[in-house]
């Protein structure tokens, strides 16, 4: 009887708090001879340790890290140009692969690799996609796209390059170029114009458009003036 009551009395101390219990039972025939104490231990499992990393960053479901504001890696690059190619390098490296005239120019992240992906009217008078490695600066894609509008007529009658405009922003933001689209204007099909966008230092992003033919800006705002 003393025996069931000892074991019981173990059994739920283990229950309640947890870790490694020793236990005391008694060994021996129910009368009033020697008793024998026998040991027996319980181990449970210890309790589960958070898994977040002590940098700060969580790691989610798709293996990608995420800081405390929930932006992973490559999202941060993409918006702000960090640790990418200059928007310059990156043309250099389109019409390496495709000579002709980048009317496009964006940083992307695609399949978790930063990219800088490039609209070219190639020499060859087709439209090309291409992609750079935003990093590394090799080809990632060269496929001739037969679906683009076909715009020509602004291509020709703008005289300043993706790379020019770029740099134009540049300096007028004081930022990194993250994207620079050539587009018709709206009362002259014929001429083109500019958008832009950039990030300064400050993590500001700015939005130009700037004249196809002279570089001139057009319209400046920020993401401030926005608000």
């Amino acid at each position: 009887m003393k025996r069931k009551v000892i074991i019981a009395t173990v059994t739920a101390a283990v229950l309640i708090g947890g870790g490694t219990a020793t236990a005391f039972g008694v060994a021996g025939d129910d009368g009033d001879g020697d008793r024998a104490g026998t040991a027996s231990q319980t181990h449970l499992r210890p309790a589960e340790h958070d898994d977040d990393h002590a940098d700060g960053q969580d790691r989610d479901d798709d293996g990608r890290d995420h800081d405390d504001d929930g932006m992973d890696d490559g999202d941060r690059a993409e918006g702000t140009g960090a640790g990418a190619l200059s928007h310059d390098r990156a043309a250099r490296a389109v019409l390496k692969a495709v000579p002709g005239t980048v009317t496009e120019l964006e940083l992307d992240t695609e399949r978790d690799r930063l990219v800088w992906e490039a609209d070219v009217l190639g020499k060859d008078a087709k439209w090309h996609e291409v992609k750079i490695d935003a990093v590394k600066g090799g080809v990632v894609t060269n496929r001739v796209d037969d679906h683009k509008d076909d715009d020509r007529a602004t291509v020709r009658a703008a005289r300043i390059d993706a790379a020019g405009i770029g740099d134009k922003a540049a300096a007028r933001t004081g930022g990194t170029v993250t994207s620079v689209s050539l587009e018709a204007d709206r009362d002259d099909h014929d001429k083109g114009r500019w958008e832009a966008e950039t990030v300064d230092k400050k993590g500001q992003e700015h939005e130009l458009v700037l004249d196809g033919t002279s570089g001139k800006v057009l319209h400046h705002e920020t993401e401030q003036d926005d608000d």
